[in-house]
């Protein structure tokens, strides 16, 4: 299995209205742009994992507020929109996480593990992560909700 990054942005979709919207259980589908694919150029697959990021760029409140399994993947060929489309359900610890974001400062562990993600190219919406900042991230995710996540 997979993880992949989505990444929103604050002016279009900002984190008041993640905060209102985004339930753990709930299915949600969103569109996907530009997409940054892993190297076997395989989109996400049901049961793959999907965290969710706000960069500090055009907003105010950056962070990871929450994860969830994909439920399904619809290419745009499929969709009436003509975009790509992501099937998703949050779960456990989103709840937490959208009202208090692992962000641990500028230039701390979660901006450096996002910026590694993204490589050069950070306007994309949809990023697969490797195995290596897959775990990190879910390392990085314990250690905030566990308070040992550096400044707070």
């Amino acid at each position: 299995m997979s993880m992949w990054l989505y990444q929103l942005n604050q002016k279009l979709w900002g984190p008041q209205r993640y905060r209102m919207e985004i339930w753990e259980g709930e299915r949600w589908s969103w569109s996907v742009g530009e997409k940054k694919l892993g190297p076997t150029a395989e989109p996400p697959r049901p049961g793959d994992t999907v965290v969710f990021f706000y960069a500090k760029t055009g907003g105010y409140d950056p962070g990871f507020y929450g994860w969830a399994v994909v439920t399904a993947w619809v290419p745009k060929e499929e969709e009436a929109e003509k975009k790509d489309h992501i099937y998703f359900r949050p779960v456990a610890p989103s709840d937490h996480l959208k009202m208090d974001p692992w962000w641990d400062g500028d230039h701390g562990v979660a901006e450096q593990l996002a910026d590694r993600i993204r490589g050069p190219f950070m306007q994309a919406t949809l990023w697969w992560v490797s195995e290596p900042d897959s775990a990190a991230l879910r390392r990085g995710i314990k250690r905030w909700l566990s308070g040992e996540g550096g400044i707070r």
